[in-house]
């Protein structure tokens, strides 16, 4: 009846708290492997969040570096109608505007930053501004948009260009030089597109992985320690019905007298 006892109590427990085993006396091992399997889950979150932190920078990148693109076609596309020898200064003029107000447009677009603030661009191509996420165990993801020696010059150029004038440039050197900064930015913004493209591709792959690992380990822990609530359920009813017969057992013998015995 105290074995019975004992073990309805445990299956109660168990049901009510979904815990098989609930310290480590019960099971070290199983215990410690459990604990290993909870770092393992917290640890996913934590990529989790990366990866998601990874694919908004992706994403603004993508959209800026688009809007660059247009831009910069725009204004090559200026800077040649600037050099048409059959344009009025009237029309050189209107031409000169369009081509101020796109470099003011692109320098506001150099000058984005993202959602925490920091520079979109930089002229570094790794730096304090863009840290690289640790997205899997031993992988990590950079979120600058890179860009080589070449590359960087190119922005430069264009961040400290003075050659635009109500003429659209002075002189037809000016223009030519304009126009292979221009060229040359515009190459290095569409590779960068593409590159943090190929990654903003990667993350969402990573994001399955990493899902799968997740729930991998959720599993793997419920496993080691958590109650098979059917099987506690059957157990349950199958140890009361045990201590009910033992206690009507009991209830019979200790009813009976000496004389009983005898008889």
């Amino acid at each position: 009846m105290s074995s019975s006892s004992a073990a309805a109590s445990q299956a109660n427990r168990r049901i009510a708290s979904g815990l098989r085993i609930d310290a480590a006396s019960q099971d070290a091992g199983a215990v410690t492997r459990a604990s290993q399997q909870q770092q393992l889950k917290a640890q996913t979150v934590v990529f989790s969040d990366n990866l998601s932190a990874l694919d908004s920078q992706y994403s603004e990148i993508d959209q800026s570096t688009g809007n660059l693109s247009e831009s910069l076609s725009y204004l090559g596309q200026l800077l040649i109608q600037s050099q048409n020898g059959s344009y009025s200064s009237n029309e050189l003029g209107i031409v000169g505007e369009a081509i101020k107000q796109e470099m003011a447009m692109i320098k506001i677009e150099l000058a984005r930053t993202d959602s925490q603030g920091r520079p979109l661009y930089s002229l570094g191509v790794a730096d304090s501004d863009h840290p690289a996420l640790q997205v899997l165990p031993g992988l990590m993801m950079g979120t600058e948009i890179p860009l080589s020696e070449t590359d960087q010059n190119a922005l430069t150029a264009i961040l400290t260009a003075d050659w635009s004038t109500d003429l659209g440039a002075t002189t037809s050197a000016q223009r030519s030089d304009a126009m292979a900064e221009v060229k040359q930015l515009f190459d290095s913004v569409n590779r960068a597109r593409g590159s943090v493209g190929a990654r903003w591709q990667q993350v969402q792959v990573y994001q399955d992985i990493n899902n799968t690992a997740g729930l991998a380990a959720v599993e793997a822990k419920s496993n080691l320690i958590d109650t098979d609530v059917a099987k506690s359920a059957a157990d349950l009813a199958t140890y009361q019905a045990q201590l009910q017969a033992a206690r009507s057992l009991f209830s019979r013998i200790s009813s009976n007298t000496l004389f009983d015995v005898l008889r």
